[in-house]
């Protein structure tokens, strides 16, 4: 859970947006107000000096919080109509969570394959809509904020006539290196092993979420918030195909090593639940449902 098309894309899906408030970017720069732009209104949060204390002295020296993302992946993350704003949930808790730190953000585009690795070392925390599964909690912390599920996109009308239970042999989009992009890999060495999904694995959810909507590819496959505001924005174009399926939650990341920065991020949080904040965040990018009120660290997956 990704330049000219892919950044044309998320800019198109952001054009219908009307703005919200004006906010900082990566930069900490105020976000341009106007069409296309929306973000939370973050000016409530404030820092918070007991839990800034957790923050580790070498961050705290430095004042920033570098946060890996994957600036691809409406509506948790995209670029705005300027192709340089990020925008999304996942940026707005990012910001909130590094003003009750008392730090500024940095965010910093990745592939999304490539942040997990990047934790710890060029990255201090990562937050890119993270499906918590075991495998990634062995090699980092994780900590809850919104459960979800995956679900099936396809063509308005479903002309290509593609099933949700029999996707073998059919074109299926999805973004490399996200949960959905390992259970079509699954599925061809199981259900499908003798007439394969066609996988066109992107790493921009932007560009699976256009070839779908120009009848490129027959389906895609991806997290259920992220379907949603696909078909949104893309009115008449997509439509869901089937149930949410395997409902999973969503972890910030941070250094399985570092555990006085995990603590500090756990409790800014923590902090945004009980004040109401994050669910504000949600409800900004049109998100009502699975926001969490405790701040699990690595909860069963």
């Amino acid at each position: 859970m990704k330049r000219t098309l892919a950044a044309l894309a998320a800019a198109t899906l952001a054009l219908s947006l009307a703005a919200c408030s004006g906010d900082s970017d990566a930069s900490g720069d105020a976000v341009p107000t106007g069409e296309g732009f929306l973000a939370t209104d973050l000016s409530a949060i404030t820092k918070d000096d007991t839990i800034a204390a957790m923050v580790p002295s070498e961050i705290a020296a430095d004042g920033k919080l570098v946060i890996g993302t994957n600036i691809f992946f409406a509506p948790a993350e995209f670029y705005g109509p300027d192709g340089v704003t990020p925008l999304g949930y996942d940026i707005d808790m990012g910001k909130a969570i590094g003003k009750v730190l008392g730090l500024e953000t940095e965010f910093q585009p990745a592939e999304f394959a490539a942040i997990l690795p990047g934790i710890g070392s060029r990255y201090e925390i990562g937050i890119a809509n993270f499906t918590i599964n075991a495998e990634r909690q062995e090699s980092v912390n994780m900590i809850q904020y919104l459960k979800a599920g995956s679900s099936w996109a396809v063509p308005t009308g479903n002309p290509k006539g593609f099933d949700p239970a029999n996707p073998c042999g059919k074109v299926v989009g999805v973004q490399t290196g996200t949960y959905q992009d390992e259970v079509l890999a699954e599925k061809n060495t199981t259900q499908c092993k003798d007439n394969p999904i066609q996988v066109q694995s992107l790493s921009e959810q932007s560009a699976v979420t256009l070839r779908v909507a120009s009848g490129q590819i027959d389906a895609m496959y991806t997290d259920s918030p992220v379907t949603d505001y696909a078909i949104s924005q893309n009115k008449g174009k997509i439509e869901r195909l089937g149930e949410v399926e395997d409902s999973a939650g969503f972890g910030v990341v941070a250094p399985k090593d570092n555990q006085a920065l995990t603590d500090a991020v756990k409790a800014a949080m923590q902090k945004l639940m009980d004040d109401g904040h994050l669910k504000t965040i949600f409800a900004t990018w049109g998100i009502e449902n699975g926001v969490s009120t405790s701040a699990d660290l690595n909860p069963e997956a």
